[in-house]
């Protein structure tokens, strides 16, 4: 993604900003072991409660960058099953876009009264902001756990509790540097995600499960 292509595309709110994180370099490959059958076993409860919580919010810090480009803000996401509200905000009350959507739609609404509907939330952002955030994969992603409906299978490794370490999966690297505790669960609180062409950092301030109470 070259920079005239990102100012073409990006609205101006997301031009100019600073990238959040340092240590931007390329994530580190890694080669999947068999987990030990403890590891596996951990495993399986976890991703298996994990993904039983199908309503949840979080709120978190975003970083992403391109060969030559970044920028950063605020993401605030609420998930009941198949449909979500997905908010990004630049610093400085320099402005934000607003996602609504489910399995059919997806309805976009920037800070300055733009509004436009699409059927593919991944191909409206590209549109709107000129770079690919794989949103219906992010969704599990961003929760320690594979895509379970993907074709191919993905490449794992594990912590020695039984909890993702890296993950590839869709042509996307992603690390977990970091977890915390959220009603007994332990969630992501860093997720490092790069495929190549947009490398993006998350910090996860804030989980809330789907009783509201936070965390």
């Amino acid at each position: 993604m070259t920079r005239s292509r990102l100012r073409r595309t990006a609205p101006w709110w997301l031009m100019g900003a600073v990238f959040l994180f340092s240590g931007c370099a390329s994530l580190s490959p890694f080669a999947p072991e068999a987990p030990s059958e403890r590891v596996s076993q951990l495993w399986q409860q976890h991703a298996q409660t994990v993904r039983a919580q199908t309503d949840w919010t979080l709120s978190a810090r975003i970083a992403a960058h391109s060969e030559d480009d970044g920028w950063n803000g605020k993401l605030y996401w609420q998930q009941e099953r198949g449909t979500y509200q997905v908010s990004f905000n630049a610093p400085f009350g320099q402005g934000g876009l607003q996602l609504d959507g489910g399995p059919q739609q997806v309805e976009m609404r920037t800070s300055d009264g733009q509004t436009t509907v699409a059927a593919d939330v991944e191909s409206l952002l590209f549109q709107q902001l000129g770079w690919r955030l794989p949103l219906n994969s992010l969704r599990y992603w961003v929760r320690g756990v594979p895509v379970p409906t993907s074709k191919k299978a993905p490449l794992l490794a594990f912590d020695e509790e039984g909890r993702l370490a890296h993950l590839q999966q869709s042509h996307w690297k992603i690390e977990y540097p970091a977890y915390r505790q959220v009603d007994g669960l332990m969630l992501p609180r860093k997720v490092y995600l790069e495929n190549g062409e947009l490398s993006v950092r998350l910090v996860i301030d804030r989980w809330e499960s789907g009783d509201n109470s936070g965390h």
